[in-house]
């Protein structure tokens, strides 16, 4: 029933998130990332740069060394959603989902002392219920109201980081899946309560099922958090490193094993190493797109007295609350005379309470970055942008920027599809990304929404056609000792996009939306060497209505039939290189988004700046003092060119029996092929009979499905087999009968000789 993949492995990208006191579980929903603590009965919150905070307790002293698990509330089968429960040996305890004291659920009362796991049930196999397993061996179920059903048990059989698996997933479908570290064994556990011995992996901490598109923890870029207990950390992992996976099951190991990755093929199981990087996992948990964002609150604070305003523009709308309000009439004046170090208009002298001044980007200017000379044709968008300060007008609270436009805003790209002509035949490889949807019309908000892939280039980049971020976006420059600095924007050095990691600078996602908007397709196309970006249909039309938690709309403002509020959080942002705002400095805040027909040469955009000085200080002198002209090197930096699968064809048209892969190789050497491995529905595909690279036969050996194809004794000439640097290749593998067309029912990995890692190309 199991094939285990030998030698295959699959190197993950794990990244250190956050320092904590020796943590153990772990619970993660799109805005929220809480971690118990081991030897204090305590739960803290961790932001999305990591900065831990206390946030709940439960009963118990200092010392008393526990392993506590958590998990929150999806909404289904009568459960409130967002709800936080904890488990402590026999106990079940609710934390209040703002934090405080927890209070007593319910007690499963042959639960042992410790290492109790927690689950909500999300297939409906076990009643939607409260999944809770014991380290000796019980499992309960418990329903909305505290009922406690022991329903299963098995002696000396301790479970931790349970799952109830998709009925997709097999023979295991439907039931628990369950970790025993002592057996290194996985079991599943029936609805009856049969325990059936389902998998091994050394150490087996926890279980966890890869979501279809996961979708990250806020601003983080993160997807997949786990505790090291030991080493206390928390780390991280990205998107990338799961896409193409959803519906395999991941298995971490406390013994320093590692992660192994289960695949359900349709006929059996394929297993195969995830990742190797040791250390002990203890809690873990993907980020649960199933958990409903709370509905989040006004700022208490958008509004002030005249006295604490900063002075506006000429061409500003003077309101109620003259908080630099700007028009669209705010947009860039420079031309293309403009000279090549502008500085950004009205840059007054500040003092501690005196937080907010107006400001006009420079943009479009001509110098020797080409960024500088592009325009923003769609500033009019902007139809008002203002910063909110606290009641007593010290301290800047947030951005708004009010959208309205024929069309509704973009809020990301949700899927890229790369197409690649290889001797002769064309492959597309299509990534999506999760963007926020609209769930409430004709008007609705989202608190942190996603917004699809934040990569600043290359094919992957969630981008504009000419490289500008396709999501509301915005970059910070500390203007504190050179008032003319323009480091931070996208056209010079950028702002960390994901900080602390800062792997890419392609500003600040908002941290709020209102009102409607939408997602885009960025089609990247190797064959004529072009990049388009269409966006998905317009939603229902909401004029300047707004959802939930939006502020007051500025009145007068245009109305061309789809509005929306885009909000950052001044407490939340971080400089351009991921470090806190500092007390006493003066920073330039600029910020872009894109409408949503996208179908104006070089792509619609439209662009805003304000002035803020944080709180505190006076600013301290620098070391070294910078220049009075900086001119950053312009973002994005070329990263290594990499081997890579550029398209995968199953059953083309005319050719049912083969599937094509091609691979291109943007290295700066050549590669040759060296060996393959792949996994097939033998019950659809039949036996593989031959491989060819380009026209070359470099298999053509039968072969059956388990074991499926391991090789590296491949037919043809080390230059037959070679991918040339900046060249591709397509490698077809021919079946016995019509290939089964979904990828996921495969896995293949391909290696080469000459620098490049193991290739995986299938799923």
């Amino acid at each position: 029933m199991l094939t285990a993949a030998a030698g295959l492995l699959y190197a993950a990208n794990r990244m250190f998130f956050a320092n904590e006191s020796f943590p153990t579980g772990i619970t993660v929903s799109p805005t929220q990332l809480l971690v118990s603590q081991y030897c204090r009965p305590q739960i803290d919150s961790i932001s999305p740069l990591g900065v831990v905070t206390p946030f709940a307790t439960v009963p118990g002293v200092v010392g008393e060394c526990k392993e506590r698990y958590m998990a929150i509330s999806p909404g289904l089968g009568g459960w409130a959603p967002v709800d936080i429960y904890i488990t402590d040996g026999t106990q079940v305890y609710k934390v209040p989902t703002t934090g405080g004291a927890a209070t007593p659920f319910a007690v499963v009362p042959d639960c042992g002392y410790d290492h109790s796991g927690i689950i909500f049930d999300k297939v409906g196999t076990f009643g939607f219920d409260m999944i809770v397993t014991c380290n000796n061996g019980v499992v309960a179920r418990i329903n909305p109201v505290g009922v406690v059903n022991e329903f299963a048990f098995r002696a000396d059989t301790g479970l931790e980081g349970p799952i109830v698996a998709p009925q997709a997933f097999g023979t295991f479908g439907g039931q628990i899946l369950a970790a025993n570290d002592d057996q290194g064994k996985i079991w599943a556990v029936a609805p009856n309560g049969t325990f059936t011995p389902a998998f091994s992996w050394a150490g087996a901490e926890s279980v966890h099922l890869i979501p279809d598109v996961p979708c990250p923890f806020a601003t983080s870029g993160k997807v997949f958090f786990s505790a090291l207990q030991q080493e206390q950390q928390v780390v991280a992992f990205p998107a990338m490193d799961f896409l193409g996976f959803g519906g395999d099951v991941i298995v971490l190991s406390e013994s320093g094993h590692g992660i192994t990755k289960i695949h359900w093929n349709g006929s059996s199981y394929d297993q195969m190493t995830f990742d190797a990087t040791g250390g002990g996992y203890e809690g873990s948990s993907f980020a649960d797109c199933d958990i409903p964002s709370p509905t989040p609150t006004p700022t208490p604070s958008a509004t002030f007295t005249p006295t604490a305003t900063a002075t506006a523009t000429a061409t500003s709308t003077a309101t109620s609350t003259a908080t630099a309000t700007s028009t669209a009439t705010a947009t860039a004046t420079a031309t293309a005379t403009s000279t090549s170090t502008p500085t950004a208009t009205a840059t007054p002298t500040f003092t501690p309470c005196s937080p907010l001044a107006s400001c006009t980007p420079p943009y479009p200017f001509v110098s020797t970055n080409p960024r500088t000379n592009i325009a923003f044709n769609e500033s009019e968008v902007q139809r008002a942008y203002r910063v909110t300060t606290s009641p007593d007008g010290c301290t800047p609270v947030t951005v708004q920027v009010f959208y309205n436009d024929e069309h509704a805003l973009t809020l990301g790209i949700r899927q890229i599809q790369v197409k690649q002509s290889c001797s002769g035949t064309t492959g597309t490889l299509t990534t999506n990304y999760p963007v926020s949807p609209m769930v409430t019309h004709p008007a609705d908000s989202k608190d942190h929404p996603q917004v699809g892939s934040i990569f600043a280039s290359g094919d992957q980049a969630g981008t504009d056609v000419s490289d500008r971020p396709m999501f509301p976006a915005l970059f910070v420059t500390d203007v504190t000792y050179d008032p003319n600095s323009l480091a931070g924007d996208w056209q010079y050095n950028g702002t960390c996009s994901d900080p602390p990691a800062c792997t890419s600078r392609n500003g600040i996602p908002p941290h709020f939306v209102s009102g409607t908007w939408k997602a885009a397709i960025r089609i990247v196309d190797h064959t004529n060497n072009t990049v388009t970006v269409t966006p998905d249909a317009d939603p229902a039309k909401n004029n300047w209505t707004l959802g939930p938690g939006a502020d007051p709309v500025p009145p007068g403002l245009t109305n061309e039939g789809y509005g929306a509020e885009i909000r950052w959080n001044i407490a939340e942002l971080r400089d351009s290189d991921g470090n806190p705002l500092q007390p006493g400095h003066t920073y330039r805040l600029y910020f872009m988004e894109h409408d949503g027909d996208q179908n104006k040469t070089g792509g619609d955009s439209g662009q805003g700046c304000a002035f803020i000085t944080m709180p505190g200080g006076p600013a301290g002198t620098p070391t070294p003092t910078p220049t009075a002209s900086p001119t950053p090197t312009p973002t994005p930096t070329a990263t290594p060119g990499t081997l890579y699968a550029s398209g995968k064809t199953l059953g083309p048209s005319g050719a049912t029996k083969t599937i094509q892969i091609t691979f291109q190789n943007d290295t700066a050497s050549s590669q040759v092929l060296t060996g393959l491995q792949m996994t097939w529905p033998q019950g659809t595909n039949g036996n593989l009979r031959s491989i060819k690279m380009g026209g070359t036969t470099i298999f053509n050996t039968s072969t059956a499905n388990p074991p499926g194809l391991n090789t590296s004794s491949l037919l043809g000439t080390n230059a037959q087999r070679t991918i040339a640097a900046g060249s591709c290749a397509v490698l077809t593998f021919t079946f016995s009968n019509n290939v089964d067309t979904d990828n996921t029912h495969y896995t293949g990995t391909a290696t080469f000789n000459g620098g490049a890692p193991t290739v995986v190309y299938l799923p």
